[in-house]
């Protein structure tokens, strides 16, 4: 092949040389050989035979691909070979024979060495020239060595050092739809280096990529693809990118792929998803998305069937949650139940992602929903799940952290950092699955089983204005928080004012003042009956114990009266209930309206009125009638009785049980005989909950 200039030799010895380079083992004793040598297989490349020259093409490709080989490739870089193909491409006389050329660059660049020493050698600018005065049929060939480049970190560099960049913009937009997906992945691989990002950024990129999605005519799918990738790339970066995104005109290109998912692949579609995630990096941007519309589109992808797209949906609703607005628009678009819905499919990933947007999304109104839709039920039963899904506990501890009821429902206690609020209700027999107290409200006489609730508010005194009652699904507010739902009041009926409860509250304020007064307590919202939450108390004092003391006494005297005049035996306590019941005609009983009390119905008192003067409290159900409460008080000083200290609020644990029945309105220590005595029955038993097969979500306490 070096000494003879006969074509048929030439050809020939091309051919076998490109045979033996098809087997690996004979490719490398090929390479290895002193004899081999680049010049005279890089001078054949320009010969006039067109079948020597396509020959000697073929072997400089399969030379060039053997990137492990470290000879090849260093002999090459020495060699002039990029230079003898630049020639080429400059020559029209080798026209027929660009494309190979180019395409042979363009498995050139493929390693970082390579691509920097095509922008050592200035063949990058030679293409650029290259690419203004081809023919319309070679620019895509040119363009694509261009983004080829762009896929490694030199590459990157020196495109940027040679303005590649501000082409692969300019390119987007041109007429010539060969070039537009070349263009999109090229500026969607120089976003990776900030510099070209921010200076593409100050172009109108993002105007010429939402107007290529816009475009019917561009229905090719890797001009889609490649688009949807550059604006995922550069709104991730660039805020001003992400500001420009969001704007009505570029946004409505950007959600139309969503909106018509049927005319577009599932991969634009998630791509599509993948930049509502990104654009949520910045505050701007996140804001643009906080609307109905929006919103619904997140829940109606939801409703679709690709499973990774699902999960991308749930990550962009997570991600709005931070705004507490967005919560409000996920339960008006019916969030709930689609997230109700898509938890029966076993997938372990898709169950991560939507119990993580219930943590970030639930509300006390969303918490309602979720019990009345049976979505809580079947977390709690669905014990196999619990365990493989990490996520689910902390989903359902964050329903129930948002619906005290369900959870001493479901669970059998309310821990110290547990709250009650109005509305909050216990049923004397539980029922399975745990109703909503609408459904308790609507259910039709003859009423059998009562059901306690706390209400402090009084009821609506005029048309128009609302008490701030809060029923979980239904809130009723004043004018200064927000506006009344009327369909919530017609098809709410009324509850009596249980007036007795205000008076206990009063009471318990002229004994022991208010505690927002206190320096040891956050100033909370200005409500007349708001929760005192202990999560918001810096330090605690010793006086807790004495108010924790008082509190048990002025229970046990509302229930049954110290001196023991009332009757309060089971039949005693069954038969108040009962003629309360039907005196109200409803099983729903206001708990001040409560007289004659047992376990169940003095703990819930206590365990009420105690959170609202902030008492640490606990509130324990082992069965129907049998309840009791805990507190967490700091202990006296022994040696100085009369000094009060200060400790803590989050170092309290429960130390003391409350007696409410036996050696009334005292305090036992947690453990002692006596306290046992309060508490019942077996430690092991498994506490009284809306479904017996389900176990205590806490360890069973030894006592």
């Amino acid at each position: 092949m070096k000494n003879s200039l006969d074509p048929d030799v030439q050809k020939n010895c091309l051919q076998a040389l490109s045979n033996l380079l098809d087997d690996p083992l004979c490719a490398s004793e090929v390479t290895t050989n002193k004899q081999f040598s680049w010049p005279s297989l890089l001078a054949l490349i320009k010969s006039k035979y067109l079948a020597i020259q396509h020959a000697a093409f073929r072997t400089v490709d399969q030379l060039i691909c053997r990137y492990n080989d470290e000879i090849v490739q260093k002999t090459f870089r020495s060699s002039t070979g990029v230079l003898d193909l630049c020639d080429i491409l400059e020559s029209y006389e080798f026209h027929d024979v660009h494309a190979v050329v180019l395409n042979i660059l363009k498995n050139y660049v493929e390693t970082e060495e390579n691509a920097s020493h095509i922008y050592e050698s200035g063949c990058i600018l030679r293409l650029h020239a290259y690419l203004e005065m081809a023919l319309p049929s070679m620019k895509p060939y040119c363009l694509a060595v261009l983004t080829k480049i762009s896929f490694s970190s030199s590459g990157r560099d020196a495109l940027y050092q040679t303005g590649t960049d501000l082409v692969f913009c300019h390119q987007l937009l041109g007429s010539n739809v060969g070039l537009l997906a070349d263009a999109a992945m090229g500026v969607a691989n120089m976003t990776k280096l900030l510099p070209s990002a921010v200076r593409m950024s100050d172009t109108n990129v993002i105007e010429a990529l939402c107007a290529i999605l816009s475009d019917v005519s561009a229905v090719a799918f890797y001009i889609r693809m490649n688009t949807l990738r550059a604006l995922a790339a550069l709104c991730l970066k660039i805020p001003k990118a992400a500001y420009s995104l969001v704007e009505p005109k570029t946004f409505a290109a950007l959600r139309n792929i969503n909106k018509k998912f049927k005319d577009n692949p599932i991969e634009a579609q998630r791509l599509a998803v993948q930049c509502y995630i990104n654009l949520q990096t910045y505050h701007v941007s996140t804001k643009a998305m906080l609307n109905v519309d929006f919103v619904q589109e997140m829940i109606n992808i939801l409703q679709r069937i690709d499973i990774n797209l699902k999960k991308m949906a749930c990550n962009v609703l997570t991600g709005l949650m931070v705004e507490p607005v967005a919560k409000d628009l996920f339960t008006r678009c019916k969030g709930e139940e689609v997230v109700s819905t898509n938890l029966h499919i076993k997938h372990v990933g898709f169950n991560t992602a939507l119990c993580t947007l219930i943590t970030a999304s639930v509300t006390d109104e969303g918490a309602d929903v979720y019990l009345q839709l049976g979505t809580v039920h079947f977390m709690v039963e669905n014990r196999l799940t619990r365990n493989v899904v990490s996520a689910w506990e902390p989903a359902l501890e964050a329903i129930f952290r948002h619906h005290p009821s369900a959870k001493l429902a479901y669970t059998g206690r309310l821990d110290l950092n547990d709250f009650t609020r109005d509305g909050f209700y216990v049923q004397k027999r539980q029922s399975t699955p745990f109703p909503t107290i609408q459904q308790l409200m609507d259910k039709p006489p003859p009423h059998e089983d009562p059901v306690f609730i706390s209400l402090f508010q009084p009821p609506v005194s005029e048309p128009g204005v609302a008490s701030g009652i809060d029923f979980g699904q239904h809130q009723f507010r004043g004018k200064s928080s927000s506006i009344m739902t009327a369909s919530s009041m017609r098809t709410r009926p009324p509850l009596p004012d249980d007036i007795n409860l205000r008076g206990y509250i009063l009471q318990q304020r002229l004994w022991f003042g208010d505690p927002t007064k206190s320096l040891r307590y956050i100033e909370m919202e200005d409500a007349h009956y708001e929760v005192r939450y202990r999560d918001k108390c810096d330090e605690v004092s010793t006086s807790l114990k004495e108010r924790a003391q008082l509190l048990a006494e002025f229970v046990v005297e509302q229930m049954s009266g110290t001196s023991q005049e009332k009757d309060c035996t089971m039949p005693s306590v069954a038969l108040h209930l009962s003629d309360l019941m039907n005196d109200l005609d409803s099983c729903v009983i206001g708990l001040g309206w409560v007289r004659c009390g047992g376990a169940l119905e003095r703990a819930v008192l206590y365990k009420v009125l105690a959170d609202r003067i902030g008492l640490p409290c606990a509130l324990h159900r082992r069965s129907s009638a049998h309840a009791w409460c805990e507190v967490a008080v700091p202990e006296l000083d022994p040696d100085n009785n009369m000094k009060q200290e200060n400790y803590p609020a989050g170092l309290l644990r429960a130390n003391y049980v409350v007696d409410l029945m036996v050696k009334q309105g005292r305090l036992l220590p947690r453990g002692g005989v006596d306290a046992r005595r309060v508490c019942g029955c077996d430690p092991s038993q498994p506490l009284y909950t809306s479904h017996a097969a389900m176990p205590c979500f806490c360890k069973p306490e030894t006592r």
